[in-house]
């Protein structure tokens, strides 16, 4: 289905107003509209689009619309929890028992997503100007999710495989039970440029473990200035500088790093990731975070094997060590009274 009616005069005026591809390029009445149950149940499966071959998802969107690419990398010491559980931590979508403690995944950048970026002021795929009109982004991810309709599903095993070491230490959060990155990253932000990446899903996820490792190994900025930078502080302004501009540094309410977005260049001609490039001012507007939450300083905290180790075999006995400290004391201070209030009543008596 074709949701949008972009040309290079709708593109122009998107630029020009710094407006959503999607609020300018669509035209009402003009453009075929379907709902979700349309989508995934309606039509019979020999017409129905296979997730690997997803070229330009339901926005229709031409790869040629977009302008340059965002590299999300997120901190997992601030995301994900001690030790991950399958149960509790479900909604905890880029967690898994490769981000616990001790783990190589756990004490580096990790691979969120790669978002192709339309228009200057950071906007990603335009999904959203469908929403008024019957079909949105979650409609498609709840296709994937929970119709079980097999042309929608992706198989994230075969997907995965090939990169299972790497995804362990690059992107830790792919290795989750319910493979929810995978789904949601695709569809919302690889199904944009699919075209680019022979409309593979593999390729896309090559792609992007090959950027994170090359943003992440030692002597790159984000090694020099996050990683080594781990248990520390850094000042905010500083890190921007000395990341040449190219990343959104982003923080949670506690000045913690959370999110690492960094810009990279499209090739003219491949319209693959190239270059690192310095983000628009528009897109560092909309996503900064550590500014918004007025943080001087962003803390990198650090978890390692000694914590973990106190806190799975010393937390109990500190408890119980306070806990005899407190009835000693509680003991030796009604000694003193019972003492006192034997020694008054002896000399009351004596009167």
């Amino acid at each position: 289905p074709n949701f949008w009616c972009l040309n290079d005069t709708t593109e122009l005026l998107c630029d020009i107003n710094n407006k959503f591809i999607g609020l300018c390029g669509y035209t009402n009445k003009r453009c075929k509209i379907e709902t979700g149950d349309d989508f995934c149940k309606s039509k019979s499966p020999d017409q129905k689009q296979s997730p690997f071959e997803f070229n330009g998802g339901l926005t229709g969107v031409n790869d040629n619309y977009f302008s340059y690419y965002t590299l999300s990398l997120y901190w997992p010491p601030s995301i994900c929890p001690l030790i991950y559980n399958e149960t509790n931590d479900l909604l905890n979508y880029f967690c898994s028992p490769h981000t616990n403690l001790g783990e190589p995944g756990r004490e580096r950048l990790a691979l969120h997503g790669l978002w192709p970026t339309f228009s200057t002021n950071g906007n990603l795929c335009p999904w959203t100007n469908t929403t008024g009109h019957g079909f949105t982004q979650a409609h498609y991810e709840y296709c994937l999710s929970r119709e079980n309709i097999q042309q929608c599903l992706v198989d994230a095993t075969e997907v995965l495989e090939l990169e299972q070491e790497r995804l362990k230490i690059l992107a830790p959060g792919y290795l989750n039970q319910f493979n929810l990155v995978i789904n949601h990253e695709w569809t919302k932000h690889g199904s944009c440029c699919s075209g680019t990446f022979d409309n593979s899903i593999s390729n896309y996820l090559t792609a992007m473990l090959d950027l994170t490792d090359t943003v992440t190994r030692p002597s790159s900025l984000t090694y020099e200035y996050i990683q080594l930078y781990a248990g520390e502080k850094i000042g905010l302004t500083y890190l921007i500088s000395m990341l040449n501009q190219t990343s959104i540094i982003n923080c949670n309410s506690k000045c913690e790093l959370e999110e690492l977005w960094i810009c990279i260049d499209r090739d003219q001609n491949t319209g693959l990731p190239n270059k690192l490039i310095p983000c628009p001012l528009g897109a560092r507007n909309t996503s900064d975070s550590c500014r918004k939450a007025r943080c001087e300083y962003v803390s990198i905290p650090r978890r390692n094997r000694l914590e973990l180790n106190i806190i799975n075999e010393d937390y109990i006995p500190k408890i119980w060590t306070i806990l005899i400290r407190v009835i000693f004391v509680f003991l030796v201070l009604k000694l003193i009274l019972i003492s006192f209030g034997g020694s008054y009543s002896t000399l009351f008596y004596s009167f």
